[in-house]
């Protein structure tokens, strides 16, 4: 019989869960619960509790869903309700609570459920029994916590009930056995509805014969490997027998005949698996009767385990190879054996395409000939399953031809010298120079970067000579030059043709802007008139107004002083202090607009790549195969390479590059516009009423110039000074 149980807590166990006032005592009027906390076992069970709620209504809220109250709120004063705790299900601890409030009031009840017992069910008494052939009635003891049931799998054992629970004692009827065979019955006690996991148990009964014919086999089990093999079971009877084997049994083949009479054995062989599925199956051993007799019967269960599943792991599975190519190891770990294909790339070898398990394969990839990258895929597949795995392979093209030449101009005096040159390179290269009886260098070729030795002759000649490096790459996609000018003996430093500047004052133009180097407190000028860098390794070229004595200030003041007041360096000469000074912005405005025939010697031009603005001398002779286009606003209207300009200068042309201007050491319009300097001041007029005194320089943009701006020049900008000499005042 089933028996329940009701956990009630006796009255004695109920405790007052009320609050205290401030004094330590009992506060009567505060709202309680009693008890103050319920434990209850896995089964559940039924609760009482007494709720006082003396200053009003009061409500009940369970945590958990396992957790039922009736009722769930009540009026004022004091109630029983009844709590219900359902049957714990699972292996863990349930924890909860139950919330009782009444307007601010809250107590909060602690209910804890035991975890549900593990379910276990087996058979106590003798598990194999072995009875005559008149067979008998036997007892079999179960204990258990749960409800479970029993079978047997033949007539002649029977059971005196189906289901039970918990413990009992079940009893097994063996009929007389009518047939001389010795035979075995299974009893087989099983969980019902629940609790599974608790397993079955067995009671085996064997009811035998004083004629029994006698069948035994060994083994009765075969576990067999992935890889199958050969096999012998060995029989013990004392009568005939044949085999057989169920009908998907494919895999297992006979080795000799499978029969016999009295003890022997039989063989046979396993194949090997072919996939990952487990297989089984029953070879059954049966007696060869000739009467009418049930035949005795045994079985041998044979079983051959599957194929591993496949496993290949290939690392890297990205290679990035240079240009130049190389070697790269992959290591490849795999249970089976396995093959690698290149399906994407002809730039690279593999050392390999097959392997057994674990190896190491090189894949060789060439150099590039091209700057175009190159990919291609490797597959590896395992002979066993689906499983692959894919080597992606970069290779970078060849780096892009690189060469570059410092210094790019070589200025000497008619002694000539040894230089050097840095050459910088990433490919093979060779060179050339126009004219080695003024200037050689060695070496001629070479591959990478470089140190280049130059040696210019010495001349005689009173005029300048001029010779041109030529470095091209081996492939002839780069060309740079080196111009090496070697003045003559009677050469100067002066743009070689004269500018009128008023009606009986002429100038000679320096060579290039001026420049100031800090560290060394030297003034210099340009090594070529279309040089410009604003500021460079701490040279600059671009200056506040009238800051011949503190080239660095950041604020020009009204006091103009002179630049050309300092001795000046310009390749292998020093100018004498006060040789060079700066024009006035009238002198500017007549070179520009006033001086004779003043509209044809000006005009925009890009020299050497680099826009800026051309000024022809007085007498001015246009050099043989060259064209110039006065006054039209743009620095296209002139295009003039290195060596144009040259025939261009040694007729005394000069050029002012647009340097742009520098404010608080940032650049502005650097290469689009320029600005020089006068030495001039003028007021003007600044708003409705107010007058005040501005520096004025020569400006010029890609659509307009103005000979005495003032625009954008404020106190603290810097802009480009281009001295001049005056005829009378050359030594």
């Amino acid at each position: 019989m089933r028996k329940i149980f009701f956990f009630l807590l006796p009255a004695v166990m109920l405790f007052a869960a009320g609050c205290k006032d401030k004094n330590g005592a009992d506060d009567v009027n505060a709202l309680t619960v009693n008890p103050e906390l319920i434990t209850c076992p896995a089964t559940g069970g039924d609760y009482e509790l007494t709720v006082s709620s003396p200053n009003g209504a009061w409500t009940a809220t369970p945590s958990e869903s396992w957790i039922r109250v009736t009722p769930a709120s009540g009026e004022q004063g004091s109630a029983t309700i009844r709590v219900k705790i359902s049957v714990n299900k699972e292996s863990v601890a349930s924890k909860g609570s139950i919330v009782f409030k009444s307007g601010e009031e809250t107590v909060e009840l602690p209910v804890s459920r035991a975890a549900k017992a593990a379910p276990y069910l087996r058979i106590v008494s003798e598990k194999e029994l072995n009875t005559p052939k008149e067979g008998g009635s036997y007892t079999v003891q179960v204990e258990s916590n749960i409800k479970w049931s029993i079978s047997s799998n033949t007539a002649w054992a029977k059971v005196n009930k189906g289901v039970s629970v918990n413990n009992d004692n079940i009893t097994i009827t063996v009929d007389a056995a009518t047939t001389p065979e010795e035979t075995t019955a299974r009893i087989i006690v099983s969980p019902y509805g629940e609790g599974y996991e608790a397993g079955s148990d067995t009671v085996y009964i064997t009811r035998g014969s004083t004629d029994a014919t006698s069948l035994t086999v060994d083994p009765e089990f075969i576990e067999v490997p992935e890889n199958g093999g050969s096999y012998t079971v060995n029989i013990n009877s004392n009568a005939k027998w044949r085999v057989w084997k169920t009908w998907d049994m494919d895999w297992l083949k006979f080795s000799d005949a499978a029969e016999g009479d009295g003890s022997g054995s039989f063989s046979f062989s396993i194949e090997e698996a072919t996939s990952m599925d487990d297989v089984s199956g029953i070879l059954t051993i049966e007696e060869d009767r000739s009467d009418n007799y049930k035949p005795v019967v045994t079985q041998v269960a044979v079983s051959r385990a599957g194929k591993p599943a496949a496993e290949l792991s290939v690392s890297p599975l990205t290679i990035n190879a240079p240009a130049e190519g190389g070697e790269f190891p992959v290591t490849i770990k795999s249970n089976y054996p396995w093959t690698a294909n290149a399906t994407l790339g002809s730039f690279f070898s593999l050392s390999t395409k097959s392997g057994d398990g674990d190896a190491t394969m090189i894949i060789t990839v060439k150099s590039a000939t091209s700057e175009k990258e190159s990919t291609g895929t490797i597959v590896i597949n395992s002979s066993f399953g689906n499983e692959s795995a894919r080597i992606n392979i970069k290779r970078a093209g060849k780096p892009k031809p690189q060469l570059k030449i410092y210094p790019a101009l070589i200025s000497t005096t008619a002694d000539g010298g040894e230089f050097t040159l840095n050459l910088t390179a990433n490919c093979g290269w060779k060179g050339t120079s126009s004219d080695t009886k003024v200037a050689s260098f060695h070496p001629q070729s070479g591959t990478g970067s470089a140190t280049i030795s130059v040696i210019v002759a010495p001349t005689a000649l009173k005029t300048s000579s001029y010779a041109t490096f030529t470095f091209t790459t081996d492939d002839g996609s780069i060309t740079e030059t080196v111009e090496v000018r070697r003045a003559g003996t009677e050469s100067t430093y002066f743009v070689q043709k004269s500018f009128s500047v008023a009606k009986s004052k002429r100038v000679l133009f320096s060579y290039g802007n001026l420049q100031y180097d800090p560290s060394s407190d030297k003034w210099s000028f340009a090594s070529s008139q279309d040089e410009f860098f604003g500021i460079r390794a701490g040279v600059r070229d671009l200056f506040l107004w009238g800051t011949g004595n503190d080239p660095l200030a950041k604020e020009a003041d009204f006091v103009f002083d002179e630049w050309g007041a300092h001795e000046i360096y310009f390749q292998e000469s020093v100018f004498k202090k006060d040789v060079y000074r700066t024009l006035t912005s009238d002198e500017w405005d007549y070179v520009l607009n006033s001086r004779t025939n003043a509209s044809q010697l000006r005009g925009w031009a890009t020299v050497n790549k680099k826009h800026g603005f051309v000024l022809l001398p007085d007498e001015w002779i246009l050099p043989s195969g060259l064209g110039f286009i006065p006054s039209e606003a743009s620095y296209n209207t002139n295009v003039y390479t290195k060596e144009d300009w040259r025939k261009m200068e040694k007729n005394g042309a000069v050029f002012l590059p647009a340097s742009g201007y520098m404010y608080e050491s940032a650049l502005g319009e650097f290469g689009t516009t320029g600005y020089y300097w006068s030495s001039s001041t003028k007021t003007e007029k600044v708003g409705f009423a107010e007058w005040e005194i501005v520096r004025v320089c020569f400006m010029f943009g890609p659509e307009d110039y103005d000979a005495t701006a003032v625009k954008v020049l404020k106190p603290a900008a810097g802009a480009s000074v281009r001295l001049v000499c005056d005829l009378d005042g050359l030594k």
